[in-house]
């Protein structure tokens, strides 16, 4: 019986060419701009290298003094203190690493050898980085603690081919400034450099070797953020509350102070990728950030889902003779309904199949114009690449493929209900 369908909707389908190329494309058209706005949802917020702990991130970023007296703020980081009481003190941490205040100011790194040069954007981190993100090494290794207080240097293979034109370059030398650093480690390069990430670079030097030749910590506001993860996603608001006791019990051991308070910014993944603590308050909302995205995305499957009820009806209507001749001899009111929903299967799988297709290819050609359409707070400087867990989400897929056949499935049935309804005479009248 199925197969009977299946051969009776292939052949409606190549006898009603134009109505098949029409249903196709606007499936595939529906299915491809969806899934480019998921996708670009996805680089924001998925779990992707070497990031792939976002779910249970904790950033602390910043501390603002607020002075009463003369209405002033001033802004800065934690205090190796502070770093050092929470490490000692927090019991809701999996892993923690802290990087310095970044001036986005890019600096001269040089091949010593043949002064080739590129500037490029340095973060400095300390050892525990390369434990709390999982890159993956082509050659050597992170630089360890007892490397902290040394000249050393971690690149990307794109440092690697610009300055030396190969990736095996660990025991070479690149001065960044006029200090020669040594190389110890090649990364792949992060994949989230274009979004709100915590990888974005290309080298990388020891914190605490920066900070030794120039230390801003002052006795409360330092110059070091923290990066930490809770043990789960679900207690990650309970680590913010345990950070923020911590921080409250470590400025009263201070005097002096009573002109000011102090708030601490502490910020999920979210709301670092949506910038929700400058748009929405400290406080955001996650649906705050992703409501544009969710209405796109329904924009773009329930409004072609309707254009296809409305061609279906028609279609319906110009098929009345056919079930007035079907239901004459003795085809159930099951028997017709089921043959158009397996028309319809046909070809949304079709249109589907093509959909998926035109989304990678959308995301793969237009990926700065996607990124950017819906997010003007993503970075401009051109990313490392697309790969293939952003594309080949097999979740993302499957739900866009079920919503997708859902309303298809509805946008057949409703007009296939109300066809049957007609008076059988009055269907077989229409063959006059």
């Amino acid at each position: 019986m199925i197969r009977q369908f299946f051969r009776q909707a292939w052949t409606m389908m190549k006898q009603h060419k134009l109505f098949t190329g029409m249903y196709i494309a606007g499936t595939a058209i529906s299915i491809a701009m969806a899934m480019a706005v998921i996708i670009t949802l996805y680089i924001k917020l998925g779990p992707l290298y070497p990031e792939y702990n976002r779910g249970r991130m904790l950033s602390f970023v910043w501390i603002q003094e607020f002075h009463k007296s003369d209405d002033y703020s001033e802004f800065g980081a934690a205090t190796q203190q502070l770093v050092d009481a929470i490490r000692k003190e927090a019991k809701q941490i999996d892993k923690m690493c802290i990087q310095l205040e970044s001036t986005h100011d890019k600096q001269l790194i040089t091949n010593v050898k043949n002064n080739t040069d590129t500037a490029e954007e340095l973060e400095y981190v300390n050892s525990e980085y390369w434990r709390f993100f999982d890159f993956r090494f082509i050659h050597g290794r992170g630089f360890n603690e007892s490397e902290e207080y040394e000249p050393v240097a971690v690149i990307t293979s794109t440092l690697a081919d610009k300055l030396f034109a190969r990736h095996d370059v660990c025991g070479e030398y690149v001065s960044i400034g006029s200090t020669p650093h040594k190389i110890v480690g090649v990364v792949e390069p992060s994949t989230t450099d274009r979004v709100e990430g915590y990888t974005s670079g290309n080298i990388w030097a020891p914190a605490y070797y920066m900070d030794k030749l120039q230390n801003s910590d002052k006795e409360i506001i330092g110059n070091k953020q923290m990066f930490m993860l809770a043990k789960s996603a679900h207690e990650v608001d309970a680590l913010k509350n345990e950070i923020k006791d911590i921080f409250n019990k470590y400025i009263q051991q201070f005097s002096g102070y009573d002109d000011s308070e102090f708030h601490l910014s502490l910020i999920k993944h979210w709301e670092n990728a949506f910038q929700l603590y400058e748009t929405f308050g400290k406080e955001g909302n996650l649906f705050d950030g992703i409501a544009k995205y969710l209405y796109a995305i329904l924009a773009f499957l329930f409004i072609p889902a309707l254009n296809l009820c409305g061609m279906i009806s028609t279609r319906m209507n110009s098929r009345l003779d056919e079930i007035g001749v079907r239901r004459a001899y003795g085809a159930t009111t099951r028997q017709i309904i089921s043959q158009v929903l397996y028309e319809n299967l046909l070809l949304t799988f079709a249109g589907a199949i093509v959909g998926l297709l035109l989304s990678y290819l959308l995301v793969a050609g237009g990926y700065n114009w996607i990124l950017t359409l819906l997010d003007t707070g993503i970075h401009q400087q051109p990313t490392s690449r697309l790969t293939m867990e952003m594309l080949l989400n097999p979740t993302i897929v499957a739900i866009v493929l079920l919503v997708t056949v859902v309303l298809n499935i509805a946008s057949a049935l409703v007009p296939t209900v109300l066809a049957l309804r007609t008076n059988i005479i009055e269907s077989l009248y229409n063959r006059r």
